[in-house]
């Protein structure tokens, strides 16, 4: 018993301590798997944010038009290229009996249209991708922060069991309680990251960290804590009345 809860805390401690080194010292490690998950994460707040852009100045109404602009200026590109302009101009001119300098003026005036078009195409663009760089950076750095919370909790906890293994082996039995506990999540964690990367990490990203996983290893911790300073009190009434329910004849004591 004692050489299975050690040996839990040690791996526990191997494992965690060894991925969140990898954070630190090959953070593009971290990057490269992310990417499913932030290029997702991007398409969703750029739509939200083009949803927001009702009533809005030029520059917001740009991010609207940057939605087609990848078609749109190879279009007036392809159309610049076969000499539309001109094509349009003499057409004009010759139903309209234009003289050679104003069919000239035309075209030229059609051309600056185009130009101006592809211009502003080419800002909207330049406006789009640098949204998407910044919104990149801040994902990715809110990820790497809350895959090191996640990492680091489990990680303490981990330690802190195998030190109470060591300061209170009377209590054995109890540390069994926050050990199974912190072998279940470490189970599932892995489970989502090896068959859906992208879902772990949209747990992760989505508050997940901030309120229902720091709750559960705030209840491992208390039981550490009750087990430290409390003799393992409420563990024990934990343990004998599921042993109870069980039909079992177990029962500790306060250590």
């Amino acid at each position: 018993m004692k050489i299975t809860l050690r040996l839990v805390g040690v791996l526990g401690l191997l494992i965690f301590g060894l991925l969140i080194s990898v954070t630190f010292l090959s953070p593009g490690a971290v990057e490269e798997s992310t990417k499913g998950f932030v290029k997702h994460q991007i398409e969703m707040e750029i739509r939200a944010r083009q949803q927001a852009v009702v009533e809005s100045d030029m520059a917001a109404q740009a991010l609207v038009i940057a939605l087609g602009l990848g078609l749109e200026s190879e279009a007036i590109q392809r159309s610049l290229d076969r000499n539309l302009p001109q094509v349009i101009a003499g057409v004009v001119a010759s139903m309209c009996d234009y003289d050679c300098a104003k069919s000239r003026a035309l075209a030229e005036s059609i051309t600056s249209g185009y130009l101006e078009r592809l211009e502003r195409i080419q800002v909207a663009e330049h406006t789009l991708g640098d949204i998407i760089k910044t919104k990149y950076v801040d994902i990715v750095a809110a990820l790497k922060f809350d895959l090191r919370v996640f990492l680091g909790s489990n990680l303490f906890l981990f330690f802190a069991l195998l030190l109470m293994s060591f300061a209170k082996p009377q209590a054995l039995v109890h540390l069994f309680v926050p050990a199974v506990l912190l072998f279940v999540s470490t189970i599932a964690a892995s489970a989502m990251y090896v068959f859906g990367q992208d879902w772990f990490y949209a747990i992760l990203y989505n508050d997940y960290m901030g309120f229902g996983y720091l709750a559960y290893l705030s209840l491992i911790f208390g039981v550490l804590m009750d087990i430290a300073v409390n003799k393992a009190r409420v563990t024990c009434s934990v343990i004998n009345g599921v042993a109870n329910a069980l039909g079992s004849a177990l029962s500790v004591v306060p250590c």
